[in-house]
This record gives structure tokens, C-alpha cells and sequence, in this order.
């Protein structure tokens, strides 16, 4: 696994960051600025210890909150006219970036939503090597804390779909659909995660499943599927599917594992700018709808209320066939709790385009029979023990912990719930 370096650990310290978890929280939860910390970031900004990406993203988020008296002192680190006139602004934050991604940048901060197309190419912008980090910053930042709408995720997740590799775009071999799973790639840090084994399960429900990783960008630095990978050193390298003609191969248990640096260096290389924005920004949704392995269901998850059907609809506009969201899961994962209610939402698509929804409602205790005695909620759970469970399950179909049992044939019913609904769908 890539280890974090030094100069992200400092980051993490800073004054710039503080400011970011402040004022970039969102709609209902930016709060001003201290005057203390304050002068700590300008302080910061005049003596350029401030990473190009971390500093557009501070600004984006305090321009959309509203910058308040005692923010304005922070005009003192641009040229006169800055906080005013948002093309001195942009200009100034990145000279060099191309002149249309500028005046686009300048019309995001005043608040101005963009259409698909626009969307698209200020996607080609953030997903290319040209100069101009600053504004990518800015951009994600902005996105985030007045909320995207699906016509820029659709865009933007149509530029991010043109970045997939060439061995990514060839032929899919014959053989069974294609199951896309898709968790969130910051881990878990209070439960155990059953990918693995949901997706052993998926596929002796008659699938191929592919399940996407990518280095951790954080906030959250839990367990995830990367992590999982790279702990077992004697794990069969075959299973890391590097093109579309793996999947000709027999199916691994556990599906293939597709690592985002494999499959789209533009999509790896934000790993690096979201570290340093530090607030989960649009990304973090959309590498989880590209679809490179032209999946017939894609199955991911949405803990948070509003994101349920914001995903559904990034996956409908995506053209995904199948979809299923997990709402109400262990945050960070695909996994089922027990003891509370889980809403699978569901979505397919029909033969004149249009999609179809079901809300399918799933209750562990109700599933297994009897009250739980516990809700799984540790902390920070060893990603060594983690894989003994998974590796102990697979071989004995049962384990020495309860609760991880549970858990897991609690999420396989429910998942199969949600795919047998589609299927019916399909079939009528």
C-alpha cells in the first residue's frame, strides 16, 4: 500500500485545513472563520507553505459561504481587487492555467451552475495535465459546498469515463453479466467489511464480478479493499484485472480486483489533490460509476440521507442496466447492520430508456430469526483479523465471532433481494 508522505502529514496540521473543515463542511454546516485563525492562514498563505490544490479549495468554500468582515483580511494575500472581482481572483490563483477554464472557475464562484455539456468540459480540464491545480482545488470545493446537480455529475463523469485505459476498452470476453461492485474507498473504521465474500456470493448467483479499489484519499483512513489486497503478499497476482481479456479467465472466489491506477492514471492522480482539499469532493462519488468493464449491475452505497437518490440518478444517467444502493448500511461499506432497517433502492433500465425504481426494505433481525445481541461498532479494527474472518467464512461457512456471521448472511440476502427484483424487471 502507498504510504502517506510527510509533506500530507503536515498538511493535515495546518492552519489551511482547519480553515477547509470550517467553512467547507456544506450548506448547513461552513461556520465563519475565528479572527485567530485567520491571521494563522494568512500567515501560512505569505510565507507559500500552502499546496496549490489545498489554497483553491480554501477560497472556493469561503467565497460560496460568504466572506464575512474579519475573512476579508485574507484579501490581503492577493492583489488588490481580488475579493471583488473573481476573474483577478482565478487569474491569480492560477495565471497558468488555460484562459476558458478561468472564466469558468469565475462563473462557478458566483454561483452559477453549469450545464452537461459546459460540465463535460470543465471535466476534461480537471482530469488533464495541464498547469492550473489551483482551480481543480477550487472547483472541487465550490461543487461540494453548494451541492453538485446531475447534470454536472453527468458531465463531469462523462469526461472522467474518456481517461479509462486502453486495455479497459477493448472486447468483454463471452461469458456471465458483469456485476460492478463499488464501496466506498476509504475504508470502514468501526466495523469489518465483507466485500469479498458478497461478492463470492454475487457470483454463484450467476455473475462476473469486478470489484474497483483505488488508494485511499481519505478524510477516513479505514480498512478498505486496496488495503485488503496488498496485506496478502501470497495473493494470486492474476487477480488484479489489468484489461477487459482477464475476464475470460475462471472466476476468482472472490471476484477480480480492478485498482483505479490500472484502470485511469487521472483518476489515481486525484488521490493526491484530494488529500490535499481534504473534504470528500465529487469524486468520491463518480469513481464509483465509471464503468470499465461495461457492468450490466453496478452495486455501491449511500450512508447519508440525500445521497440515495443522487446516486441512483448518477447511475441511471450513467446508463448502468441494473443498480442497486445500499442507504443505511455500516458507513464506509456494502455491509448490512443488523438491528436497523436497510433501504436497497433499486433502478432498471427498460427498453424505450426510461428506468424503473423499487425501495425494498430489509430487516437483519427479521432475515435471521432472532434479536442481535450487539451492533457491530468497533474501533479501528485490525485489517489482520479482518482477513481471517473472511478467509475462515469462505473455508468453514461459519467463524468464531457471531456478529461477523450475521452480518454477512445478512447482506448477501438483502443484496439478493435487490438482484432478483431486477431480474424480475428484466424479464417481464
Amino acid at each position: 500500500m502507498r504510504k502517506i508522505g510527510p509533506m500530507f502529514q503536515e498538511n493535515l496540521q495546518s492552519a489551511v485545513v482547519e480553515g477547509i473543515k470550517t467553512i467547507g463542511v456544506g450548506k448547513r454546516g461552513s461556520k465563519s472563520l475565528s479572527a485567530e485563525l485567520v491571521q494563522r492562514i494568512l500567515g501560512e498563505f505569505r510565507e507559500g507553505h500552502v499546496l496549490a490544490a489545498a489554497k483553491g479549495a480554501f477560497f472556493g468554500a469561503l467565497f460560496i459561504k460568504g466572506v464575512t468582515e474579519e475573512e476579508k483580511f485574507l484579501a490581503d494575500a492577493f492583489p488588490a481587487g481580488a475579493f471583488e472581482d473573481y476573474s483577478i481572483f482565478v487569474k491569480a490563483l492560477a495565471s497558468d492555467a488555460p484562459a476558458n477554464i478561468q472564466a469558468l472557475c469565475a462563473r462557478i464562484l458566483k454561483k452559477e451552475t453549469l450545464d452537461k455539456d459546459t460540465s463535460q468540459q470543465l471535466g476534461d480540464f480537471l482530469f488533464s495535465a495541464l498547469p492550473g491545480d489551483g482551480l481543480r482545488g477550487l472547483a472541487a470545493s465550490v461543487l461540494r459546498v453548494r451541492y453538485e446537480t446531475p447534470d454536472e455529475f453527468e458531465g463531469l463523469l462523462a469526461s472522467l469515463q474518456t481517461t479509462i485505459e486502453l486495455p479497459f476498452q477493448e472486447e468483454i470476453p463471452d461469458g456471465e453479466p458483469i456485476v460492478q461492485i463499488a464501496e466506498p474507498f476509504d475504508g470502514v473504521k468501526r466495523s469489518y467489511f465483507v466485500t469479498p465474500l458478497l461478492a463470492r456470493h454475487v457470483q454463484g448467483l450467476g455473475y462476473r464480478v469486478v470489484n474497483l479499489m483505488g488508494r485511499n484519499s481519505g478524510p477516513k483512513f479505514g480498512n478498505n479493499l486496496s488495503g485488503f489486497v496488498d496485506a496478502q503478499q501470497d495473493l494470486d497476482a492474476t487477480l488484479r484485472l489489468k484489461s477487459r481479456k482477464g475476464l475470460a479467465k475462471a472466476k476468482p472466489s472472490f471476484g477480480w480486483y480492478l485498482h483505479q491506477l490500472d484502470m485511469s492514471q487521472a483518476m489515481d492522480r486525484w488521490v493526491d489533490l484530494r488529500r490535499q482539499t481534504v473534504k470528500r469532493p465529487f469524486m468520491s462519488t463518480l469513481e464509483r460509476f465509471v464503468n470499465p468493464v461495461n457492468a450490466q449491475i453496478v452495486i455501491a452505497s449511500a450512508f447519508h440521507p440525500p445521497y440515495g437518490e443522487k446516486m441512483l440518478t448518477i447511475a441511471e444517467r450513467a446508463g448502468f442496466p441494473g443498480i442497486i444502493i445500499i442507504r443505511n448500511g455500516l458507513e464506509g461499506t456494502l455491509a448490512f447492520p443488523i438491528q436497523r432497517a436497510v433501504k436497497i433502492l433499486c433502478s432498471v433500465k427498460q427498453k424505450d430508456g426510461t428506468y424503473v425504481r423499487e425501495e425494498i426494505k430489509f430487516y437483519g433481525e427479521e432475515y435471521l430469526g432472532k434479536e442481535a445481541a450487539i451492533e457491530e461498532r468497533l474501533e479501528n479494527p485490525s485489517m489482520e483479523e479482518n482477513i481471517h474472518l473472511i478467509e475462515e467464512y469462505h473455508t468453514k461457512g461459519k467463524t468464531s465471532y457471531a456478529p461477523f456471521d450475521s452480518c454477512v448472511k445478512a447482506t448477501c440476502a438483502g443484496i439478493t433481494k435487490g438482484i432478483e427484483w431486477i431480474r424480475g424487471i428484466i424479464n417481464q
